[in-house]
């Protein structure tokens, strides 16, 4: 439904083009086990991240003999409660025991539905099919069958593309769930700082900015579809040691955020990429932004608290946001000094 809406009012932006019979909808809208699910979509993040760790332990390296013993205490602790749940769910659905590159390709496939808009020759899609626990539940029960998914668990080395590949289409046959991707171009800026100078509503830069990032992630999961899923790997292989590399000519500048808050609440941005007017204006923009929600879901008293803190510090930049604000919503609702 939301993403009908969005075609109604953005004209087609941001989706796929579609004809009058291609109308978004969910089908059987109602939970599989009377609501009383094992896990939750926040929980296959949590595990997904509390794995990427688990690598960093282990390894040519012996990361364990550098890693603090608390927070490796702290991981086993975490890692035995609700955190290392969907692991544990995965191994009692495939009934035998999984390794963490096939359970990080488990959530990978479950947190990538197929939506109508973003994938071509998707119009429609089935609760089940678009809910990432249930997708994790199906296509775990796929590993049952280690023919299925013909890798064990490697520190250093990643399936390669093809093993991950025909795994989701293993899960398709035997589930109907199909593996989500996006077709429709996200963002048409180039850099940071075309969605800072292009004009467009304070409430559309952070969003533009969103979207900017998202295609070049995209891009990248396109080059090489283990690219999001196998990220604990990848920090210890070639492919990976890119991403950080700063100083490197075609350093990926989208994997990290260009805006930062430090810890003594000051607004920073990388300078080579943005210059101190397009970093004001994405900062207003955040600020309109999450205003307009406020605004949308309860009347004041507006949120600062996911803002830089030195900005209310300062008695003529609350001004300023309050201008904008003001002249964005015609609404008198402003942010206290």
């Amino acid at each position: 439904m939301a993403l009908d809406i969005s075609w109604e009012q953005r004209a087609g932006d941001g989706a796929l083009p579609r004809s009058p019979e291609d109308f978004a909808y969910v089908r059987n809208f109602k939970p599989l086990l009377a609501g009383e699910e094992p896990i939750t979509t926040r929980l296959l993040f949590e595990c997904a991240g509390m794995m990427d760790e688990a690598y960093q332990f282990r390894g040519p390296r012996d990361y364990a003999k550098v890693m603090d013993p608390s927070l490796r205490k702290m991981w086993s602790i975490n890692w035995a409660g609700p955190y290392g749940e969907p692991y544990r769910v995965a191994e009692r659905m495939a009934g035998r025991q999984l390794s963490h590159s096939e359970v990080l390709t488990l959530i990978d496939f479950a947190l990538n539905p197929p939506l109508p808009g973003l994938q071509k020759g998707v119009t429609s899609v089935d609760w089940h099919e678009m809910y990432p626990p249930y997708r994790f539940l199906f296509a775990a029960t796929v590993m049952g069958d280690r023919g299925k998914y013909p890798h064990e668990e490697s520190v250093s080395t990643r399936p390669d593309t093809t093993t991950v590949e025909s795994f989701f289409d293993a899960v398709t046959e035997a589930t109907d769930f199909r593996m989500g991707r996006i077709d429709s171009k996200l963002s048409v800026d180039s850099t940071v700082r075309d969605t800072a100078h292009t004009p467009r509503h304070l409430v559309d830069r952070i969003p533009g900015m969103t979207l900017l990032f998202s295609e070049r992630l995209q891009e990248e999961r396109t080059q090489d579809i283990r690219s999001i899923s196998h990220f604990g790997a990848l920090w210890i292989n070639p492919d990976g040691i890119r991403l950080l590399r700063h100083e490197d000519e075609d350093f990926p500048w989208w994997f990290f955020p260009p805006l930062q808050v430090a810890d003594d609440g000051e607004y920073k941005w990388t300078s080579d990429r943005l210059t101190i007017d397009d970093a004001t204006d994405l900062l207003i923009g955040a600020a309109i932004s999450s205003a307009h929600d406020d605004i949308v879901h309860q009347i004041g008293p507006l949120t600062r608290d996911h803002l830089p803190s030195s900005v209310f510090n300062d008695a003529a930049e609350v001004d300023a946001l309050n201008y904008a604000l003001e002249k964005s919503t015609k609404m008198g609702i402003t942010w206290s000094r």
